[in-house]
């Protein structure tokens, strides 16, 4: 488990990478290609999430140290969204000498799994209730902070328009490229990617055995950038390539280029098929998962529920407040209520930001909205369930880590 949270670690910095890169070249093309670039990267994305029927996409990953193939990392997702399914099948192979491959199956309904250690064995889960919202793609430029991400690239790339070349094409599609060296590449970009690199991937502790990436500690730097994009005529990327080369040197001087190389892909637009797999002959364990809301008799539920606010003070730990969540309505799909935070005198100072919020939960899909007397909305989870109250807020508070947070709420009894 520790291995495969070290390779994700690694995974999600050379994804980070790769986007930085296509972000980076998108960036610094004339004004009018810019524009037109960053729109097909919304486009593309916006008729993924929401806009095609069905569709193939394909992601390669490798990983090379001085050449030396490290890590190659494949995945083919299908999805069929107005069927609501999806299968995708991703392998990874170590150094050339070992290979892991996972399958997954999703719909409205179920979902499979089959990992590279679990032999014959498929693990099934079985909705209690239709999941409506299984087989989804999130558009991530609809997130609030997406455009100022977007005015931080800008503002991080400067001026180098002149080393894109791009090419039209009679059937309106386009081909864009560039390569910039260490050189050409802003000092400012090149020292975060490099610090990002080194706190991702060089200091985590990873089996190094296995996996082979150099420890580099000094003279870390971005020493090539190089990528291009096709953009078919309806303005849609169907291919991506982005490379990525981090130079530096281990503690003992040895010298390594790390070279990180992405491609994406989308094809069979509206032509993609996905059938849930047959098991016949497997090896299958079934788990039922209960997502359905209990409705039943909720008005049990109103009332007062609490739990202790807790602080460990030298040697012991001390109640220092109370957290209490009343349920007061529900209106057959929303429960509503009130948040509050009462913290004993002496210890007020722990009290910052909004103490009181008025509740909506969504009891369909656990979602919770917490509203302050301002109008400041603040998101998470809540659960009815067992007799108790599971309630998750994300904290707005600086600090807040040193008071043991006991999300389980208990019920009030009026004496």
């Amino acid at each position: 488990m520790k291995r495969k949270k070290n390779l994700a670690m690694l995974l999600s910095f050379c994804i980070g990478a790769a986007l930085f890169m296509s972000t980076a070249f998108a960036d610094v093309i004339s004004k009018t290609g810019y524009d037109q670039f960053k729109d097909a990267i919304k486009k593309t994305v916006e008729n993924l999430s929401e806009g095609y029927d069905s569709f193939t996409t394909e992601v390669a990953l490798s990983i090379k140290d001085n050449d030396k193939v490290l890590m190659t990392n494949s995945a083919v997702a299908k999805y069929d969204m107005v069927n609501s399914r999806m299968e995708d099948i991703s392998t990874t192979e170590f150094a050339g000498i070992k290979n892991e491959s996972n399958y997954t199956y999703r719909d409205n309904w179920m979902s499979i799994y089959h990992g590279y250690n679990d032999k014959d064995t498929y693990y099934v889960n079985e909705y209690e209730k239709e999941m409506k919202d299984a087989v989804t793609i999130r558009n991530f430029f609809e997130d609030e902070d997406a455009q100022y991400i977007e005015r931080i690239f800008d503002a991080l790339i400067g001026n180098l328009k002149e080393y894109v070349v791009v090419g039209e094409n009679s059937d309106g599609s386009k081909e864009f490229s560039g390569k910039l060296s260490d050189a050409q590449i802003p000092a400012l970009v090149n020292a975060v990617t490099a610090y990002v690199a080194k706190q991702t991937v060089f200091d985590s502790h990873m089996e190094r055995s296995e996996i082979g990436v150099p420890n580099l500690k000094s003279d870390i730097f971005v020493k090539e950038i190089r990528g291009r994009a096709n953009v078919n005529g309806d303005g849609i990327i169907e291919n991506l390539f982005g490379e990525l080369i981090i130079s530096g040197s281990e503690e003992g001087g040895t010298k390594h280029d790390l070279k990180v190389e992405l491609v994406f892909k989308v094809y069979n637009i509206n032509s993609t098929t996905v059938e849930k797999p047959d098991l016949t002959g497997k090896n299958v364990e079934k788990s039922i998962v209960r997502n359905g809301p209990n409705t039943n008799n909720i008005e049990k539920y109103f009332g007062k529920w609490k739990n202790d606010v807790v602080l460990e003070e030298g040697d012991r730990f001390i109640k220092i407040g109370e957290r209490i969540i009343e349920i007061t309505g529900f209106d057959g799909t929303y429960v509503y209520g009130t948040y509050t935070e009462v913290y004993k005198e002496e210890y007020a100072d722990y009290s910052r930001g909004s103490n009181s919020y008025s509740l909506k939960l969504d009891l369909s899909k656990y979602q919770l909205e917490a509203t302050d007397a301002s109008g400041n909305v603040i998101q998470g989870y809540m659960y009815l369930e067992m007799g108790r109250v599971e309630c998750h807020i994300t904290s707005e508070k600086p600090g807040e880590s040193v008071v043991l947070y006991n999300s389980t709420f208990n019920k009030v009894f009026e004496e």
